[in-house]
C-alpha cells in the first residue's frame, strides 16, 4: 500500500476558501517518515523552507490556506471527515466516515507507515 492509496480513501471536506481555523488551533500536524519526506521534497521543489511551529499554528498555513496542501499530512485529511474527527466550523463531507471505517484507516496508516513497523 502506498500512501497515496490511504488518501484516497478519506472523503474530501468542502472547506470554504481561506478557512484556517483548523490550522490555526492544532499545532504542527503529526506525520510519518513518509509524510516528511514529501512534504519536505515538496518545500524543496517550491523553494520553500522547513518550519517550526510556534504555539497552536501550523506554520505551514498561511492567510490563503495550507502552503503544503498537495502534500499535507494524513490527519490533515482525516480532519472532518469522521465523529473523532469533526469540523469545529461544522464543514464535512458528503458522507462521514462511520467510526469502524476510521478505525481501519487509522490501523493502516499505522500499520503501513509509522516509525514503529520500521
Amino acid at each position: 500500500m502506498e500512501i497515496d492509496d490511504l488518501y484516497a480513501m478519506i472523503p474530501r471536506v468542502p472547506c470554504p476558501p481561506g478557512c484556517i481555523t483548523c490550522c490555526e488551533n492544532f499545532g504542527v500536524p503529526s506525520r510519518t517518515p513518509v509524510e516528511d519526506e514529501r512534504i519536505k521534497a515538496y518545500l524543496k521543489e517550491k523553494g520553500m523552507s522547513v518550519k517550526e511551529a510556534t504555539g497552536t499554528r501550523c506554520p505551514y498555513v498561511t492567510e490563503r490556506g495550507c502552503s503544503i496542501y498537495p502534500v499535507r499530512p494524513f490527519i490533515c485529511r482525516l480532519y472532518g471527515t469522521s465523529p473523532n474527527y469533526m469540523c469545529i466550523e461544522n464543514y464535512r463531507p458528503e458522507r462521514l466516515l462511520s467510526l469502524e471505517e476510521e478505525e481501519e484507516l487509522l490501523h493502516l496508516y499505522y500499520l503501513h507507515f509509522s516509525e514503529e513497523r520500521r
